[in-house]
């Protein structure tokens, strides 16, 4: 439980993930510890850099997704306004929103990866 604890640093929400779990800490651990392959699956950045906005916006949208389902409530509000932007027409913004976050999200992934052994 110490893991999922330290998780709040990141903007985690533990309560509300392990709800949504049904209170089943092992299979919610096990969800967390595969979002560090989601996040470094994610070509975000060189898809809106290469105009590929529609591709962009589907790889968004399925972060937004997971961040959603393991409550981790600071990085799926940034992916909502993210997706919102490109859908917008703004990719400019989603870049910026993007940047906002960068370093929050490697540093939960980093952890995660340390810790959910």
């Amino acid at each position: 439980m110490q893991f999922l604890n330290s998780l709040k640093a990141y903007g985690c929400n533990i309560e509300a993930g392990l709800d949504r779990m049904k209170g089943k800490v092992d299979f919610y651990k096990r969800l967390i510890s595969k979002f560090p392959e989601v996040i470094e699956e994610n070509e975000f950045r060189s898809l809106i850099e290469s105009n590929q906005i529609e591709r962009a916006i589907e790889k968004t949208h399925l972060i937004k997704g997971v961040t959603a389902n393991l409550s981790f409530d600071s990085l799926y509000k940034s992916y909502t306004k993210i997706v919102d932007y490109l859908r917008q027409g703004n990719p400019e913004a989603a870049l910026k929103e993007f940047d906002e976050i960068e370093g929050l999200q490697k540093e939960l992934v980093d952890f995660i990866k340390n810790n959910a052994g």
